[in-house]
């Protein structure tokens, strides 16, 4: 069995209007640190990231921890929204995400579609999976791509599944190579 633990970044300020650099709030960096603490007894054997410094940030405690470097995959990064990977105000977003949903082919103004991102999602995952079989493996991600990744497998990870999801959000997904058998929620303490 391999083990991959997707953690959906820490809280992350919409001030900085480049998706590539935003970082964490202060509150965002302190659920970073419940992060590590949680994967501190889980004997992690690789760290992969999207390369967008709020998962990056939000993973690298345990990192350090475990003295691993972070491999970063361009395809974890998070769907494109505006076609300029550029912030959009999070009123902006949830709309356009719902249609998404709803058609997977849909584009606003050059925004990337849910099957694009979905398809580099699991092709990503598939190789990280078949190079690293029976491997403990912490993803650093985003939640559209989490959630496309795992509608892949199962479509009751949906538009809804995603509004429930927080900043930040752990998945323990096992697999049998390539083949999804579990996934279950971890919940992490309550913080500021």
């Amino acid at each position: 069995m391999t083990t991959v633990y997707f953690v959906r970044h820490a809280e992350s300020p919409k001030t900085d209007l480049d998706e590539r650099t935003r970082g964490l709030t202060d509150g965002g960096q302190m659920a970073a640190q419940h992060v590590t603490t949680y994967l501190k007894d889980k004997k992690i054997d690789l760290f992969f990231s999207s390369p967008y410094q709020r998962s990056l940030l939000t993973i690298e405690g345990a990192a350090l921890y475990f003295g691993k470097d972070i491999q970063i995959d361009e395809d974890l990064r998070e769907c494109d929204f505006s076609g300029q990977n550029q912030t959009m105000p999070q009123a902006d977003v949830y709309p356009l995400v719902r249609q998404m949903f709803a058609d997977h082919t849909f584009s606003r103004d050059g925004s990337e579609t849910f099957r694009s991102c979905q398809h580099r999602g699991v092709q990503s995952l598939t190789a990280i999976l078949k190079n690293h079989p029976g491997k403990r493996i912490v993803i650093g991600t985003h939640g559209l791509i989490m959630t496309t990744i795992l509608h892949h497998f199962d479509a009751m990870y949906d538009f809804d599944f995603l509004r429930q999801t927080t900043k930040p959000d752990i998945y323990r997904l096992t697999f049998t190579g390539t083949e999804l058998v579990t996934v279950s929620r971890i919940t992490l303490p309550l913080y500021d």
